[in-house]
């Protein structure tokens, strides 16, 4: 198959990573506003955090996470770099779907089932344990997935293994 043009691959390189930023960073904002989130005061803070989350999910994780996989599929098939060859390229495949798969079907319904539980009962949720379970998983499931982001970052930048 033929490769990009060298200005091509920077190009591609450059949108792949600032997709990849713009995922990590909003991961660590959700984290963030899940820490803060028991501290609210009022209903419509308590709503607002989640409401902010919820937007943030669907409308700059979800685009910046499909951009990081669809730039980074394109470059491990049109650049020296490719997935059959490199353990490391497969490593980052396998993070960055899991991580997909995981926010689409699991994590996306429950903020979003959340947010709606929190529009209809406000503070009164947060005593409710499955509330705090959801919540505690949500938030924290946030860091877990900028830190495995984090770790693909890396094995680009180490390549362990490479042979190209």
């Amino acid at each position: 198959m033929k490769n990009l043009s060298e200005k091509s691959e920077k190009f591609l390189k450059s949108i792949h990573l600032l997709s990849m930023s713009i995922w990590t960073t909003s991961l660590l904002i959700m984290f963030i506003i899940g820490i803060i989130l028991p501290n609210a005061e009022t209903n419509e803070a308590f709503y607002f955090g989640h409401h902010i989350n919820y937007i943030i999910d669907f409308m700059i994780t979800t685009p910046a996470a499909l951009l990081t996989f669809l730039t980074g599929l394109v470059y491990g098939i049109f650049t020296k770099w490719k997935v059959s060859k490199n353990t490391w390229l497969k490593y980052k495949v396998a993070i960055t779907l899991l991580l997909i798969i995981l926010g689409t079907f699991w994590l996306g319904p429950l903020l979003r089932e959340l947010t709606h539980e929190v529009e209809i009962k406000g503070l009164n949720l947060l005593p409710d344990k499955s509330y705090i379970i959801n919540a505690g998983i949500v938030t924290w499931f946030s860091l877990i997935n900028a830190t495995l982001l984090i770790i693909a970052f890396f094995l680009s930048t180490y390549k362990p293994g490479n042979r190209t």
